[in-house]
């Protein structure tokens, strides 16, 4: 009997303690991870891709073609060859090398937005989804962004 009486104490105690002290740390529900976003994900906007191609003729499409397609030493960007280069890269690494290495007779001309602008032509001329949000031209988000060829 007095074992009982010690455990029932015991508990009663417990309950009033914890009714009396509030909870301190919040309580988060675990994580949920994210898909991985793509080129799929419509994450450019066509008022962008419009800007970027004007930029695109200007100084592009001397070297690349206004088709995109490439010529002598200038690799095209749209098509399977520009996808099975960058397949599996991010926009960062490609917005990267746009930026350190083009136009390669005046390297580093270009403003970083215009050249986040050019991707996004890039992106619709490769047949990419257009969304409502313009592509960031901040490194750490473009870094997020993978070139996937085929639709996931």
């Amino acid at each position: 009997m007095r074992l009982v009486v010690v455990v029932v104490f015991v508990a009663v105690a417990v309950a009033a303690s914890a009714a009396r002290v509030p909870h301190t740390r919040p309580v988060t529900p675990l994580a949920v991870p994210r898909s991985p976003v793509t080129v799929w994900d419509s994450v450019y906007s066509t008022n962008q891709a419009s800007r970027g191609e004007t930029a695109y003729v200007k100084f592009c499409a001397r070297c690349h073609q206004a088709s995109l397609g490439g010529a002598d030493q200038s690799p095209p960007l749209a098509g399977s060859a520009f996808l099975g280069n960058w397949n599996g890269l991010t926009l960062a690494d490609l917005h990267d090398r746009i930026r350190t290495t083009m136009p390669s007779d005046s390297v580093g001309i270009v403003d970083r937005q215009v050249v986040t602008d050019v991707v996004a032509y890039m992106l619709k001329a490769n047949g990419f989804p257009a969304g409502t949000a313009e592509l960031p031209s901040d490194m750490d988000r473009l870094k997020a962004i993978a070139i996937q060829s085929s639709r996931p």
